[in-house]
Parts: structure tokens; C-alpha cells; sequence
């Protein structure tokens, strides 16, 4: 049985990481420019985390954590760039999705055995550039059998209607996602995933639960929310419960 080890670029706290290390993977190093994701990231995975942008490291660098393992890289590149509100904001000018050619070099200069990559779906369309096909293209230049798909979160259990794109790439073989898991009529709801928990009023920390808390709220919110109803936003709400946004023409089309 041959030993494998794991880096995982723009690694943030670790999540991917720790999905990992629960499957009995040897996760070696994270890198992320976020420094205070460093404590979450070493004490979740026991991994070294890499304080650089992946524009200051070398593949040679990254092979002194792999050594003669079996390599497996992954990563998330920035996804803003990406995302629907960045389509629609036409001035902003974001050059984090050049970042994803970056990824293609630590490739070339590490050649891992194993490569997967997650993103929002809209990487598939991006306009400035085919940087998403130009990824695939450069993986099967290199002899990697590549698959992709835009995965629907709540096929996998995930109590998210979020769409994203996933993306596997091996020198072993053929390679593609696992069979979904769920369908439409056993989906996970957010009430199946934290329903038991107790209520709790806003501004209070449930004492068995630290991530169970409420943020405390003005009267004003409060009023705000109440003034919604199911299904509503912002402009079911009396005029001097409206921010001085959404008064403005600029903000009349964010509901």
C-alpha cells in the first residue's frame, strides 16, 4: 500500500482539509494569505499552514512536503471574481481569477497524481477569459484524465440550495464523482440539521453550544423583521423603517 500526502491551496481554515483527514488522508500543508485562519487550519488538521499567496511559491517547495508520497493537490481558488454580483458589477476590476493559472503552474511543477478543484459554477462562463477551459486543457496536456460537473448541494445532503462546480483530474485512470446521494424527495432541510436546538433570544449564547448564538438586535431591526412578511423584503416595510440605500435609485434593484 503506497502512503499519500495532501496540500491544499487556498486552504482558509481547513475545511476541505479536515474532510480529508477524516477520510485517513495525510494532510501535510495548507496555504492560504488569511493568517488568522493559521490557528483553526494547524490545531483542526495537524498541518503545517503556509502564510504566502500561491504567486510566491514554487513547486520545489510544495515537493518538500510531499517528498516520495503519492500527491494529491487540491484548492478553491477566490471565487468572487466568479460570482454573479461580480457579472454585475461592471467597474470592478478583481485579478484574483488569474490565480487559477497559478494553480496550472504549482501543477506542472509539482506533477501530483491527484488534482481537484472547487468553484461556483459561473467559472464555467466567465467573460474576460476561458480560464476554466484553458485549466482543462493544460491538465490533459499533461496526461490527466479529467472529469467535472456542476454539482447541486442538496444531492450530496447538504442543507444548502447552492449550486458548484467540482472538478477531478487523476493520472491513474478514469475519475468522477460519487453517485448522488439524496434526491427531492429525502432532501436534508435546515430544521432536519438544527431544529433541536433550543430557542434562544437575540443577543444570547446557548451555554451547551458555542456556535449556537444570536446576534443582538436594535428595535429598529426587530421592527424591520416583523414588518416582513414570508416570502417579502425591504419594500413591504413602511418608508422610515427603509435604509438610506434603498431610498436611492442605486439601490432600488437589491431586494
Amino acid at each position: 500500500m503506497f502512503s499519500s500526502k495532501v496540500i491544499d491551496l487556498f486552504c482558509g481554515i481547513g475545511g476541505l482539509s479536515y474532510g480529508f483527514v477524516k477520510e485517513g488522508f495525510d494532510v501535510v500543508a495548507g496555504v492560504d494569505t488569511d493568517e488568522s485562519c493559521k490557528y483553526a487550519f494547524e490545531t483542526n488538521n495537524k498541518a503545517e499552514f503556509i502564510s504566502k499567496s500561491i504567486t510566491e511559491i514554487s513547486g520545489e517547495y510544495l515537493n518538500s512536503f510531499f517528498g516520495e508520497s503519492l500527491k494529491i493537490l487540491v484548492g478553491c481558488a477566490p471565487c468572487q471574481p466568479f460570482s454573479s454580483y461580480s457579472f454585475k458589477d461592471k467597474e470592478k476590476k478583481d485579478e484574483k481569477w488569474k490565480l487559477l493559472y497559478e494553480f496550472s503552474r504549482l501543477i506542472k511543477e509539482t506533477n501530483p497524481t491527484i488534482i481537484s478543484m472547487e468553484n461556483v459554477s459561473q467559472l464555467i462562463n466567465f467573460k474576460k477569459e476561458p480560464v476554466f477551459d484553458n485549466f482543462i486543457k493544460d491538465l490533459k496536456s499533461k496526461g490527466y484524465y479529467v472529469s467535472y460537473e456542476v454539482v447541486k448541494c442538496p444531492d450530496y445532503g447538504i442543507p444548502q440550495n447552492r449550486r458548484r462546480l467540482v472538478l477531478l483530474a487523476s493520472k491513474l485512470g478514469e475519475i468522477s464523482l460519487i453517485p448522488k446521494t439524496h434526491d427531492k424527495n429525502n432532501y436534508v432541510t435546515v430544521k432536519d440539521t438544527i431544529g433541536f436546538l433550543p430557542k434562544i433570544t437575540d443577543g444570547v449564547k446557548n451555554n451547551n453550544d458555542a456556535l449556537h448564538v444570536a446576534r443582538k438586535l436594535s428595535p429598529l431591526n426587530k421592527k424591520r423583521i416583523k414588518s416582513t412578511p414570508y416570502g417579502g423584503s425591504w419594500k413591504d416595510w413602511n418608508e422610515e423603517l427603509m435604509l438610506k440605500c434603498h431610498k436611492k435609485d442605486s439601490g432600488k434593484s437589491y431586494p
